[in-house]
């Protein structure tokens, strides 16, 4: 996966390199009634509006941010016609409900253990969870059995309930799919598919000491050569 826009601090020097989610550090150019403006080195102020900081401080305490202090910022929204640009102190989602596709891969960290599954945090609004059917092929007991709290993993995107908030997530589907890319990369051979290579194996050493006579063998040459091997029969 790419990396997140929001882990990444810029200098973007115009509005118009500016992008939701963006990290910036910004200096606090003056305190207003209706929140703060911010100057994050481009050609316009940003502004963190009051209801972001009462929520940065839980609503209670200093609802406010004093000139000259340096924050961090993420762009919640522009609007380069207007020269506006909407500031929060708050560390966006790396994704939001409608960014989340079933089917897709995603990286994230175990955060819970139960006994019914394992909560992975993808960066979504909440943890998903994998049950523990879908953690591997094998049997499990417990998840604690092969995953430990903090561990990164890959999980595949089963399916969301928007309404419930929940976020559906599977491993096994992508140990299936690497066992089956390895089959298809390295199909095992038949029986009768070792034993005439072992047949003709054996034959090419009996005849390097013997002048060669033909350039290719017929058909029916090598259906005797297998016949006989599979009989337990030596080479005539």
């Amino acid at each position: 996966m790419t990396e997140d826009k929001k882990d990444t601090i810029v200098e973007p020097k115009t509005i118009g390199e500016l992008e939701n989610k963006m990290r910036l550090e910004g200096v606090v150019k003056s305190s207003e009634i209706f929140g703060a403006l911010v100057d994050v080195g481009v050609d316009h102020d940003g502004l963190v509006h009051i209801s972001e900081i009462n929520k940065h401080n839980n609503g209670v305490g200093k609802q406010s941010l004093d000139v000259g202090q340096k924050i961090t910022v993420w762009v919640k929204k522009t609007d380069e016609n207007s020269g506006q640009i909407f500031l929060t102190l708050k560390e966006p989602l790396a994704f939001e409900w409608n960014d989340l596709k079933s089917g897709e891969t995603y990286v994230g960290n175990v955060t819970r253990l139960e006994r019914f599954g394992a909560f992975v945090d993808i960066g979504a609004e909440r943890p998903g969870l994998v049950h523990i059917r879908e953690i591997t092929m094998g049997r499990l007991e417990h998840p604690e059995e092969i995953l430990t709290i903090g561990e990164e993993v890959e999980v595949q995107l089963l399916g969301i309930n928007k309404k419930k908030r929940q976020i559906n997530l599977s491993m096994r589907t992508l140990e299936q799919k690497f066992m089956d890319s390895e089959d298809d990369e390295d199909p095992v051979p038949t029986a009768m598919e070792l034993a005439l290579r072992a047949a003709m194996d054996s034959e090419s050493e009996a005849k390097q000491d013997k002048p060669l006579k033909h350039k290719k063998e017929s058909r029916s040459t090598q259906e005797d050569i297998l016949r006989r091997t599979l009989e337990g029969r030596p080479n005539d």
